[in-house]
């Protein structure tokens, strides 16, 4: 079999990787907000102007992705078809560390973002090597929204902006003392208080979210004797926070809304799960001592050791925590 034809072969295996690993990328764009305007799979020879017509009936915010079979650069160039001078010239050289290789399907990435005017244009592409490519041509949707306009973080962890509709070209904070964010929207809590995050996105407009940072400690409304139903007992904790040695400290009330005195809450436990339904402490004893006489209530404080903990100090959010107490005389969770 001749060079050429293996060659040949090459290229048509390497064009139908690119089609296949093209598919999920280009199906993500329309979710994401974009209203694809061009997608092009061909073969380009060296040095040699690939021409496509499009039309834009508004000014639009364009977002290209292209993906290569090698690490090829590539000039994308803008005219309109009444003149030659080129309106707009993107350079992705091969050295452009923008670049993204996808280890699974063996091609190449890169994107890049440019305004124009509603009219008619000729998209021209110029690679310096022969290549297989696969071309994307994007309209930002105008109505691009963040996933949230306020949010509140812990103190010492984080939480991460998105945009629907549109791509993030920077982040700020109006405090960076209190909240860090980066140009990836990702969201770092420092200390207690208030700060505005502004996201920059790539067709100039400027969205912002009021982010509030609180403190690592769990909080709930107290129960008492007129709150719980007649005849019942019932228990649940309103506080919890870290000591300075790094043990758990919960603060509870037992409220005894029956006739009788309570001496002692068999099978007592407390249970404690983060945000995501993990398990952070399970705290057990065959018989918490306690005295509360009929239709009273009593605050209690049970202390956890930290080598009790499931996960380390630092992993544990204490504000969105779900806390349950448990007894056989009394039963309440949040």
């Amino acid at each position: 079999m001749s060079k050429k034809i293996i060659r040949k072969i090459y290229s048509i295996v390497l064009a139908l990787t690119l089609l296949i690993a093209s598919i999920p990328l280009s199906s993500s764009y329309a979710a994401s907000g974009y209203v694809n305007i061009m997608h092009k799979i061909s073969t380009a020879a060296a040095n040699t102007p690939i021409n496509y017509n499009f039309n834009l009936s508004k000014k639009s915010n364009i977002y290209f992705v292209i993906t290569e079979s090698e690490r090829v650069g590539v000039t994308i160039i803008i005219k309109e078809p009444i003149h030659d001078t080129p309106l707009e010239t993107i350079y992705l050289p091969s050295s452009n560390p923008k670049w993204e290789y996808n280890q699974t399907s063996g091609i190449y990435k890169n994107t890049s973002n440019t305004q124009l005017d509603s009219g008619n244009y000729i998209l021209e592409l110029r690679f310096e090597q022969d290549v297989n490519f696969d071309l994307s041509m994007n309209q930002i949707s105008e109505t691009a929204k963040l996933n949230k306009t306020k949010t509140i973080i812990t103190k010492g962890f984080t939480d991460t902006l998105k945009v629907n509709g549109g791509k993030i070209k920077s982040c700020s904070s109006s405090d960076s003392a209190v909240a860090t964010v980066t140009n990836k929207g990702k969201i770092t809590a420092k200390k207690n208080g208030t700060a505005t995050i502004k996201v920059k996105l790539t067709n100039g407009k400027t969205l912002s979210c009021k982010v509030t940072v609180a403190g690592n400690k769990y909080s709930a409304k107290k129960i008492d004797v007129e709150s719980t139903q007649f005849n019942t007992c019932a228990m649940k904790a309103y506080t919890a926070s870290f000591d300075k040695k790094g043990n758990l400290v919960v603060k509870f009330k037992i409220v005894n809304n029956s006739y009788g005195q309570i001496t002692k809450i068999p099978n007592f436990k407390i249970a404690v799960k983060n945000s995501n339904k993990k398990s952070i402490v399970n705290y057990k004893t065959a018989s918490y001592k306690i005295t509360i006489p009929s239709y009273k209530d009593k605050s209690c404080t049970v202390t956890i050791p930290k080598s009790k903990l499931a996960m380390k100090q630092k992993q544990i959010d204490l504000r969105t925590s779900k806390i349950s107490i448990t007894g056989d005389f009394a039963d309440a969770s949040l």
